[in-house]
């Protein structure tokens, strides 16, 4: 009887699903614990700290890297690649998921990159392995929809530039926008993008009684017959919106979606807000825009090459808001991450179909 326990328990050893976590500076070593709860539903956890992302700065230069590099262009985590070999499951914040991890783990059944985007995951590659892909799709979506919601009211009302120039000792009672100030309840804004971040925007801007129309050709527009958005084609909200904001996943069919022939369409006291991509929008485009006061306004967090150069054009204009790509944090995003993480692999723990496969 002991000989049979004792086989039974080596087979049930020899079953466990082995999950290997690399820990950053950004969802770090703590926060990735709770991967350990896992560990009730048969599996192995294991945790390696990816020296290299140690804090949010490295973080943010690796994201920007990959996006305009693709996978390729960042290094290979050296932990990861020693330890992956034998894994069912890898879990990374920005660890890349590349070819050289993939071809070395033998065993790979699920990827999970523990972001909003997945670009630093082989998606082809994993594809082929017949390797499953998930991500946290809407981990960042609360704090990206109230720093858009921010972004407006701080350009519409002139609080970021009264803000520098008082610190210039200057008190400024007028500005470039003086006669298209007004209120969010008279406002109409322009949602392009209707996913996890747009339909929190338009949430938000409801309660100011902020009339909302969308622009999104692949939503099924059934699901939202309840909500008091308005969809319709991008000319029209290009034409009509006093906000017009972009909420698009990056890819080459929407590089560059904002160009000249876009902002030409907007009324000349409109302002333009990206919190999402810089490479959603020509830059020179809507640098040309601003200068000839084609478009009211416009709010940026995103831009091609950060941190920004001195010599930006950007610079040089006074009816724009910039911030330093801070849309995303919040104490509250790398803590969604992982929760979202653990509850998509319980599911494939526990026979469930996952929630937010990519592949």
């Amino acid at each position: 009887m002991k000989f049979d326990e004792e086989n039974i328990l080596g087979e049930i050893k020899m079953a466990k699903t082995k999950i290997l976590c690399v820990a950053d500076g950004g969802i770090t070593k703590d926060l990735m614990e709770q991967m350990h709860d896992l560990e009730q539903y048969g599996a192995e956890v294991s945790i390696i700290e990816d020296k290299d992302m140690y804090a949010m700065g490295p973080i943010t230069d690796r994201m920007l890297l990959i996006e305009h590099g693709g996978v390729d262009a960042a290094p290979t985590c050296q932990e990861l690649l020693k330890h992956c070999a034998d894994k069912d499951i890898l879990v990374v914040h920005v660890a890349s998921i590349n070819k050289e991890v993939i071809n070395a783990c033998k065993n790979l059944k699920v990827a999970a990159v523990l972001r909003g985007g997945y670009e630093n995951a082989d998606v082809a590659a994993l594809t082929e392995k017949k390797v499953k892909l998930i991500n946290a799709p809407w981990r960042s979506a609360n704090a990206v929809a109230d720093f858009t919601v921010g972004m407006m009211i701080a350009e519409n009302k002139n609080i970021a530039r009264s803000h520098k120039l008082i610190f210039e000792g200057k008190w400024c009672k007028k500005y470039v926008n003086q006669e298209y100030i007004h209120d969010m309840r008279t406002m109409t804004a322009g949602i392009v993008g209707f996913g996890y971040i747009g339909q929190r925007v338009a949430e938000r801007l409801q309660g100011f009684g902020t009339k909302v129309i969308v622009y999104d050709p692949y939503i099924d527009k059934n699901k939202f017959t309840d909500t008091n958005v308005k969809f319709v084609e991008l000319d029209e909200l290009l034409k009509t919106a006093d906000f017009v904001s972009v909420h698009l996943r990056l890819s080459e069919k929407t590089h560059h979606f904002i160009g000249t022939e876009q902002l030409a369409k907007m009324k000349k006291t409109a302002y333009f807000i990206n919190t999402a991509r810089s490479g959603l929008v020509d830059t020179d485009a809507l640098v040309n825009a601003l200068k000839n006061r084609s478009i009211g306004g416009a709010a940026v967090d995103v831009y091609d090459e950060e941190p920004l150069p001195k010599n930006h054009p950007y610079l040089q204009l006074d009816n724009i808001t910039l911030t330093s790509h801070l849309a995303g944090t919040s104490c509250d995003t790398m803590r969604n991450s992982v929760e979202i993480g653990i509850e998509d692999l319980k599911r494939y723990l526990t026979g469930k179909q996952m929630l937010n496969v990519r592949n």
